[in-house]
Formats: structure tokens, sequence, C-alpha cells
């Protein structure tokens, strides 16, 4: 490999040990992303759907990947600031656990915010959970 002045790889050989480089850790992200049909949607069905979903009180449902994905920024920015799912409880004053409690847990958020800024991948539809049949 020919390296230049400052030390750094140069010319086609340094394109592809970069690109060898980003491949390989693209692959390794891609295979370790959380996708929503295997992690993100129970988290949705158990923690969301009361709300998000056709005919109910929130904006948009999110029930599916193909009405989740436009939304996934605004999701994640959401659960980062603990606006969504709303609960307004503070945990560190009194009472701190509570029956049917919808905040997420630190591993659910982790696991959304991981889904988002892998950009949000789908994932094999075989994985996809069973959807919730809402009362009417």
């Amino acid at each position: 490999m020919m390296r230049d002045t400052l030390g750094q790889v140069s010319g086609a050989a340094g394109l592809v040990l970069l690109a060898a480089t980003l491949g390989g850790a693209s692959t390794a992200s891609a295979q370790t992303a959380p996708t929503f049909t295997r992690d993100v949607a129970p988290i949705l069905q158990k923690k969301c759907e009361a709300c998000h979903r056709p005919d109910s009180i929130a904006p948009m449902s999110l029930q599916t990947w193909q009405q989740s994905r436009p939304w996934a920024r605004s999701i994640k920015a959401r659960v980062l600031e603990h606006s969504m799912p709303p609960f307004q409880i503070d945990r560190t004053v009194g009472i701190t656990k509570f029956k049917n409690d919808d905040s997420l847990t630190n591993q659910e958020l982790d696991t959304i915010v991981k889904w988002v800024d892998a950009g949000a991948p789908q994932g094999d539809p075989k994985h996809m959970p069973e959807a919730i049949k809402w009362p009417t």
C-alpha cells in the first residue's frame, strides 16, 4: 500500500481497505440491530397500541412496520424525552411501582432507540407477533 506524507493509506488500496472496514462493521451491526418484527412490535403492542391503533385516541396507528416506519425518528424523540408513553409519575417520590404501568423499561427504550438508529429495519415478517384483537 502507498502512504502519503501524513502516513495515511492512499489510492485504490486505501479505498479497498476503507470499504472492507465499513462493510464489515455494517454487516455486524445489521445482524445485531433490533428489528421491528422481532423486537419493537412486541413493545409497541404492550405499551403503545392501546392508543396507537385505528379509531383510537392517538393520531397514528403503530400496529405494523409500514405504519410505524415513517414515525421512527419521532418515536425515538418521544420515548427519549419520556413523553411517550404518557405516564407522568415521579418515581423518586413515594410509591415507585404501579398497577397497569405502561411506561417503558430502560431495556425497552434502548431497543427502540437502537432500532431507529439502525434505520428502523423491518426484519423477517415471520417474526411478527400475532395481532392483538382490540375490543370495538
